[in-house]
């Protein structure tokens, strides 16, 4: 029977959309590539924001029983001393492994079905997605229409493209390579970040001993460790770690995971029968950490304009009018506060003024992180209350 949706990935985006469609009565095909649980060595910071999605989907239980509580963020930037900024609500860290097998198990308890295939081709009809194209482990291509697609394959997205959605890439772009490790000695439950020269060292605590550690750089620097990837990331650790951390001691649990460039953009996040969720719609820098939020908020909204739709087919241009406009107006007032915050610890002027400023007044910081983990909206992060009482 041909379902009422095809969501294309069974990541967080894909699978929580399909879990609340599902929920609501509808039809839902996933069609996912790989198999689960996968390894995915990203996106493994959960904020307040991801916390409170999770938990209106009723999931949040079962994570947090595999799951650490992260106290908060410290920032560590060249010339300025170390600023630690607490969590004003509870956040996370999860393996991604993990987390992603639970919402999609979430998502087929409450009726959706699983494909294991790739999408390679999208079927249109008089200008109209209609369904998806895939190619099972036997090399047969295959049709599957639905009344509506949802792409939730990630930055890349064959969707996206298929549709002309995406833009074209921009220049340059900085590249994260890192893995799981353990051997770094403590670990209290603070997302660790060491900044500097357009580059960072990121620690995200996954137990007192585990930890993901990404060191993310521009793409001409990667080019330069052509020879030896692991003595590049090494060196440029220790360099930004500035004598608190590095790869020294340290053990590398699987293999090293390279991901980049970390940028996608798209013209609209909608097309006639078609929606884009999660990093599909447009990739923000992760250095904010705001990816599985992005994606668990955007399932919730793509959900409720696909019901509107599939309840008053003459309105879907509305819903998803309204889709497109939300995530638009989100993403662009988030890309701000981001490139805004990495501003602030990048320029070493800028960075020692803001550390000072935010040890006397605290509470700037706190506006700060609640506006990051979306529990209040991005814009208040832009009153003189705040970045004023940062920089002035």
């Amino acid at each position: 029977m041909k379902p009422d949706v095809v969501v294309v990935g069974g990541g967080p985006a894909g699978s929580a959309t399909a879990l609340l469609l599902a929920r609501a009565g509808v039809g839902v095909r996933i069609v996912e590539r790989a198999r689960f649980p996968r390894r995915k060595v990203c996106g493994e910071y959960l904020n307040a924001g991801a916390v409170a999605a999770l938990g209106r989907l009723g999931v949040l239980e079962a994570v947090r029983e595999v799951a650490m509580l992260l106290r908060g963020v410290r920032l560590v930037t060249p010339g300025a001393p170390p600023v630690e900024l607490a969590f004003g609500g509870a956040a996370l860290a999860c393996a991604r492994e993990v987390l992603d097998a639970l919402l999609l198990d979430a998502a087929v308890a409450a009726g959706a079905v699983v494909e294991h295939a790739r999408v390679d081709e999208l079927v249109m009809e008089d200008g109209r997605c209609a369904g998806v194209r895939v190619r099972g482990d036997d090399g047969e291509l295959t049709e599957r229409r639905a009344r509506f697609v949802v792409g939730a394959d990630g930055v890349g997205s064959v969707v996206a493209r298929r549709l002309g959605l995406t833009k074209p890439p921009r220049r340059g772009g900085r590249y994260a390579v890192g893995g799981h490790y353990a051997g770094f000695g403590p670990l209290d439950g603070h997302v660790e970040m060491y900044v500097g020269d357009g580059a960072y060292f990121a620690l995200n605590p996954l137990s007192e001993i585990r930890a993901n550690v990404m060191v993310v750089v521009p793409r001409e620097r990667l080019a330069q460790w052509s020879r030896d990837v692991d003595a590049g990331v090494g060196g440029a650790a220790a360099a930004l770690g500035r004598g608190v951390r590095s790869f020294e001691g340290a053990t590398r649990l699987g293999p090293r995971v390279s991901i980049g460039p970390l940028t996608h953009d798209v013209r609209r996040p909608s097309a006639a029968g078609a929606l884009l969720v999660g990093d599909a719609a447009g990739f923000l820098d992760p250095f904010t950490g705001q990816g599985v939020f992005l994606a668990l908020t955007g399932a919730e909204r793509a959900a409720e304009a696909i019901l509107g739709a599939l309840a008053a087919p003459g309105r879907e241009a509305a819903t998803f009018g309204a889709y497109a406009g939300w995530r638009a107006t989100d993403v662009v007032w988030r890309r701000r506060l981001g490139r805004t915050v990495a501003l602030l610890v990048a320029v070493p002027a800028l960075a020692r003024r803001s550390a000072a400023r935010l040890a006397r007044f605290p509470e700037a910081g706190a506006t700060l992180i609640d506006a990051l983990a979306g529990a209040i909206p991005p814009q208040r992060a832009f009153r003189p209350a705040v970045l004023g009482r940062l920089l002035v």
